[in-house]
C-alpha cells in the first residue's frame, strides 16, 4: 500500500481500520459495535479487519410483492482512495443490482469482480437458462461465476424464496417474511 501511495504522490488512508496497536475504533464503527464503547472483541475479525469497521458499508434490499413483482436496490458505501471517475457495481444494472420477473438480486463487494461477471443479472439468468432455484443458481454464480475477488449477494424469487450467498468471511443480512419469520445473520 506504501508503495503505491508514492507512485500515486498521494497519502492513501483507510479510516475505518484501526492504527495497529489500539484497541478502540471510531465513534461510528463503534456505534455498531455490540459490546459497546468502540472497543472490538479479540477474535471479531471478518476478511481481517475487526467487525466494527464494516459499519459504513453497502446497503442492498431484493423484495417481491404479493403479486410475485421483484423490485431491488443497492447503496454503496464507496471504496476507499477510489480512482477518479470510477463508477462502481451499485450503479450498473445487471452487475450490484437487477430485478425481473424470475428474481431481484442485490450485490456487495469488489465491485470489479461483481462488474466482470454481471453477478447479479447472472443468477437471474442462470434460473432462466439452467431451470435452477435460487438458491442454486445463488450458490453457482458465487462459487463458479465470480472469478476472484471478495463478493456477497442477497436475492428472492418471483415466489418468495429468499437466498444469498458469499465468498468472504461474513456478510451482513436479513430476512423478514409476511408470515412474521425474521432472520439476520453475518457468518454462514
Amino acid at each position: 500500500m506504501l508503495k503505491l501511495a508514492k507512485e500515486a504522490g498521494s497519502i492513501l488512508f483507510d479510516y475505518r481500520i484501526p492504527l495497529a496497536g489500539t484497541d478502540t475504533c471510531s465513534a461510528l464503527a463503534g456505534a455498531a459495535d455490540s459490546n459497546g464503547g468502540g472497543v472490538h472483541k479479540a477474535g471479531m475479525v471478518m476478511n481481517g479487519l475487526p467487525i466494527s469497521v464494516y459499519a459504513p458499508e453497502t446497503v442492498g434490499c431484493a423484495v417481491v410483492d404479493a403479486s410475485g413483482a421483484c423490485a431491488a436496490a443497492t447503496s454503496t458505501g464507496g471504496l476507499m482512495n477510489k480512482m477518479a471517475g470510477r463508477i462502481g457495481d451499485s450503479p450498473l444494472i445487471g452487475s450490484g443490482t437487477y430485478a425481473c420477473g424470475a428474481c431481484a438480486v442485490s450485490c456487495t463487494g469488489e465491485g470489479e469482480a461483481i462488474i466482470r461477471c454481471t453477478l447479479a443479472r447472472d443468477v437471474a439468468a442462470v434460473m432462466e437458462y439452467k431451470g435452477l432455484p435460487l438458491q442454486q443458481a445463488v450458490d453457482y454464480c458465487v462459487k463458479e461465476r465470480l472469478d476472484q475477488g471478495f463478493a456477497g449477494l442477497i436475492a428472492v424469487s418471483g415466489t418468495g424464496e429468499v437466498a444469498y450467498g458469499f465468498n468472504c468471511t461474513g456478510m451482513f443480512r436479513g430476512c423478514a417474511t409476511e408470515d412474521g419469520f425474521m432472520e439476520v445473520g453475518i457468518w454462514e
